[in-house]
C-alpha cells in the first residue's frame, strides 16, 4: 500500500476590504426660465414657433445642477422629466430633433424642450423622462450640468395671457438620494404672451374743404346732368400694429343738413341761394349714399374702405353738382356732410 504524506502548507494571502461608501447628491440653484413678453405674429399658424425661432436657452452654471459626494454609480442614470405639462399630441422639430409639444395654461400656446448634459448631444424631453447620461467606466461624474432649450409653439388660436410660474422639469439620478426637494428644478417664471396687435388708425384730416368751381346754368343739360367737380382726400394714419397685422377700415358719410337722408344726393344748406341743383359725392365711380352718424359696423350705407396694416390711408372723394329741377336759379350752392370712421 502506498502512503502519501501531506505536508501542511500555509497559503498566505491578502484580505481585501471593500469599503462601501454611500453616494448622495445635492441640487444647485434651480434654472428659472425668465423671458421678456412675447408678442405673437399676425397670422400665426398651428405648429409654428412663437417668439424666438432659435428658442430660449437656459443653462445651469457649470457643474452646478447636481453635485455628488463621489462619482455616480455604474449604471446610474441622470434623467430629466417634464412635470405639470400635459402633452398635446403635436410635435415640433428643431436642430434635427422632433420634440413632443406640451400645453401651457395659455390657450393656443404650447412648448417643446430639448436638454443635454454639457458633454452630450441634445435630447427631446417628455413627461416619461429621458436619460441624459449613464454612469459607466468612461464617465462617473461627481458634478453634473444641464443645458436646456425651450421653444414656444402655436397649438391653436391665441388670445394672449400669462404662462404661470411653476416647476417645469426635474433632474434626478436613479438609485441616488438627492437632498432638498429630491431633484434639480427647471422652472417657468411668469411669461407674458401678447396676442397680435392690430394697427390703430387716426384721422389726420378731420375737416376737408371741397371748394367747388363756379359753373353756369347753361353748363347743365337737363335734370340728372352734372357740372363742375373737385376731388379731395380724407387721410388716415394707421400705426402700432404687429408686423403683418391688419385692420378693416369702414366709413359712413352723413348729410348734416338732412340727417335722415339715405339717398345719393347731398342736400343744399339753408343758406344756399341756388335752386334746381344739388351736390353729389363719389368714391371712384360709385355714388356715395348717406347714412346715420354711427360707428356701428354694418351701419346703413357704410362702406369698406379696405384692409390696412401700418400705413397712411387715402380716401379720395369727388364732389359734383347735379341738376335736380327743370329750371335753375343761380346763386350759392353749398353742402355740409360729416364722415364717421369705423374699424374692425
Amino acid at each position: 500500500m502506498t502512503r502519501y504524506s501531506l505536508a501542511g502548507v500555509v497559503l498566505g494571502g491578502w484580505m481585501v476590504a471593500l469599503e462601501a461608501r454611500a453616494i448622495t447628491c445635492a441640487p444647485g440653484p434651480s434654472v428659472n426660465i425668465t423671458i421678456p413678453p412675447i408678442t405673437v405674429a399676425a397670422g400665426q399658424q398651428v405648429g409654428q414657433v412663437i417668439g424666438s425661432a432659435s428658442g430660449y436657452r437656459f443653462d445651469s452654471p457649470p457643474g452646478s445642477a447636481l453635485r455628488c459626494t463621489t462619482g455616480i454609480a455604474f449604471g446610474a442614470q441622470a434623467r430629466l422629466a417634464l412635470v405639470n405639462s400635459p402633452p398635446t399630441g403635436q410635435t415640433f422639430s428643431a436642430n434635427g430633433l422632433s420634440m413632443p409639444v406640451h400645453a401651457t395654461n395659455v390657450p393656443g400656446v404650447g412648448f417643446a424642450m430639448m436638454a443635454r448634459d454639457p458633454n452630450r448631444p441634445f435630447m427631446p424631453i417628455n413627461t416619461a423622462g429621458v436619460t441624459l447620461i449613464v454612469g459607466d467606466i468612461r464617465a462617473r461624474p461627481i458634478v453634473l450640468g444641464l443645458d436646456t432649450r425651450i421653444y414656444f409653439v402655436a397649438t391653436g388660436p391665441i388670445t394672449g395671457g400669462t404662462i404661470a410660474a411653476r416647476n417645469l422639469a426635474r433632474y434626478t439620478i436613479t438609485g441616488t438620494p438627492i437632498s432638498g426637494a429630491g431633484y434639480y428644478a427647471v422652472n417657468f417664471s411668469n411669461i407674458t404672451i401678447n396676442a397680435p396687435r392690430k394697427p390703430t388708425c387716426s384721422v389726420t384730416t378731420p375737416s376737408v374743404a371741397m371748394p367747388m368751381p363756379a359753373v353756369a346754368a347753361r353748363d347743365f343739360r337737363g335734370v340728372g346732368s352734372f357740372a363742375g367737380s373737385v376731388t379731395r382726400n380724407i387721410t388716415l394714419s394707421c400705426t402700432g400694429g404687429t408686423s403683418g397685422a391688419t385692420r378693416d377700415v369702414f366709413i359712413t358719410v352723413t348729410d348734416q343738413t338732412t340727417p335722415a337722408n339715405r339717398s345719393d344726393v347731398l342736400s343744399l344748406t339753408p343758406t344756399s341761394v341756388a335752386s334746381g341743383v344739388a351736390l353729389q359725392l363719389l368714391r371712384g365711380s360709385t355714388l356715395v349714399r348717406y347714412g346715420a352718424d354711427s360707428t356701428t359696423i354694418g351701419n346703413p350705407n357704410q362702406w369698406l374702405v379696405g384692409t390696412t396694416g401700418n400705413a397712411t390711408v387715402q380716401i379720395p372723394l369727388t364732389a359734383r353738382y347735379i341738376q335736380t329741377g327743370s329750371s335753375i336759379r343761380p346763386g350759392s350752392a353749398n353742402g355740409l356732410a360729416s364722415f364717421t370712421m369705423s374699424y374692425r
